[in-house]
């Protein structure tokens, strides 16, 4: 049974969903690691709660998040989900629409929903001066391996546990890019880097054009378990 979901605020604004387009991220290999001490002292865990599926993903009860609660979902063996969610939108006091809409599972919704309202739209606020009302969703839930290649381990895109950002649109509809907007000292550069590097607080990986050269032109979010206790993170 599929269940849509709305985010719900005081004002009564309703954001509505678009449709589902999937992309394509080749994900790390031997990136550099910013020092565990500060990224654990730092780190803001997902919820337990974010680990259930159906009504018991909060971040949609709370009006938080819009989208459609998927049935299960598995091929070829490994990738999927056993509760997938396409999400439309993330809330707060601003709420930011995403383009095309992603597929994901509860656990990353929570950590982009938390990351976009206590990281993003309040840099865009010092930054920019507006916040941000869309994103574009560079890529999603695609069943493959690291890299695109044939053998070793799967990326976390195949496990809905992922997502790429390749551009941000402003409230007066400027859209600043990843691969335009990164370089340099303007506060639009100055804004990526900061949203880039206080990503590290929610995301056990994180990477951008200044990690590898699969990064560019976008910027990679994901749970993955590091090391023994799965809590190392790599961010870069």
């Amino acid at each position: 049974m599929r269940e849509t979901i709305q985010i719900s605020r005081p004002i009564g604004i309703v954001v509505s969903l678009i449709l589902l387009g999937l992309g394509g991220c080749s994900v790390f290999d031997q990136i550099d690691e910013v020092d565990q001490s500060i990224l654990q002292a730092e780190a803001v865990s997902a919820p337990e709660d974010s680990k259930f599926s159906g009504g018991d993903c909060q971040v949609f009860f709370q009006g938080l998040a819009a989208g459609e609660a998927l049935d299960r979902f598995f091929e070829k063996g490994k990738c999927g989900n056993e509760a997938p969610y396409r999400v439309s939108a993330l809330g707060g006091d601003n709420p930011v629409q995403l383009g095309p809409e992603a597929k994901l599972n509860c656990a990353m919704t929570t950590q982009l929903q938390r990351y976009f309202a206590d990281v993003v739209q309040p840099q865009a606020m010092r930054y920019l001066g507006q916040p941000v009302v869309k994103v574009r969703v560079a890529a999603s839930y695609s069943c493959r391996r690291r890299n695109g290649s044939r053998r070793g381990k799967f990326s976390e895109h195949a496990f809905m546990n992922a997502m790429d950002i390749s551009s941000f649109t402003l409230k007066d509809g400027r859209t600043l890019t990843v691969k335009r907007d990164w370089r340099g000292v303007s506060r639009d550069a100055r804004f990526m880097k900061k949203i880039n590097r206080e990503a590290c607080k929610y995301f056990t990986t994180v990477l951008g054009p200044g990690g590898d050269k699969y990064h560019q032109d976008h910027f990679h979010f994901d749970l993955a378990k590091h090391g023994r206790k799965g809590t190392y993170r790599v961010c870069k």
